[in-house]
């Protein structure tokens, strides 16, 4: 009997989870991906998302034969931004056959994105870039980044301070921007901001 309880809880928070998401992209097997609205996320496909805008990034990634051999590609980090509603989306990406492909594909990714009734749906494409090592990299961290920048498919986060003339001086001002930069920042980062405040 508790087997059937955990199975009708199970399967009603499934349910539910499907309810609750407005917007279901469908991506190809060929797509890893690395985040989802800046969080990491390992989401197999349809992949569930709010209404409204959305961010992903993930790598194309697949296993091609080559005189014999096994050889693995994996894409630079690819980052999409689009807005959506109530519908079904659909990802698309080319068949990579060839190393000239490949690497026409890592300079400029060829995606396409449709909706339900197969019309285009406008979207922004960049690229997660780092230079040197790629190894251990902090993926949410480099999004947060990336996305207080004006590069294509960046959620451009600014910080808007409004203020009226004669109401605040240009220390509060600064004040508040240091205050609000300290409340982002992560525990190390907020070790170092103090040590330079202190010297």
């Amino acid at each position: 009997m508790k087997f059937w309880n955990v199975l009708s809880i199970a399967m009603a928070c499934c349910i539910s989870s499907q309810v609750l998401a407005d917007i279901q992209l469908t991506i190809p097997s060929q797509v890893k991906l690395q985040l989802v609205n800046g969080e990491k996320s390992s989401s197999a496909s349809p992949v569930l998302l709010k209404n409204g805008q959305n961010q992903i990034a993930f790598r194309y990634q697949d296993r091609y034969r080559v005189g014999g051999d096994d050889v693995f590609y994996s894409s630079d980090i690819i980052i999409m931004t689009f807005a959506g509603k109530d519908d079904n989306y659909v990802m698309a990406i080319p068949k990579l056959t060839s190393q000239a492909e490949r690497d026409a594909f890592n300079e400029k990714p060829s995606i396409s994105l449709k909706d339900s009734q197969s019309q285009d749906v406008l979207f922004e494409q960049g690229k997660l870039l780092k230079n040197g090592m790629q190894f251990d990299r902090d993926l949410v961290a480099e999004m947060k980044d990336y996305n207080l920048t004006s590069q294509p498919a960046s959620l451009q986060q600014r910080v808007t301070i409004i203020t009226t003339p004669g109401t605040q001086s240009e220390v509060d001002v600064a004040g508040k921007m240091l205050d609000y930069w300290y409340q982002k920042a992560d525990r190390k980062t907020r070790e170092q901001f103090k040590l330079r405040i202190s010297q």
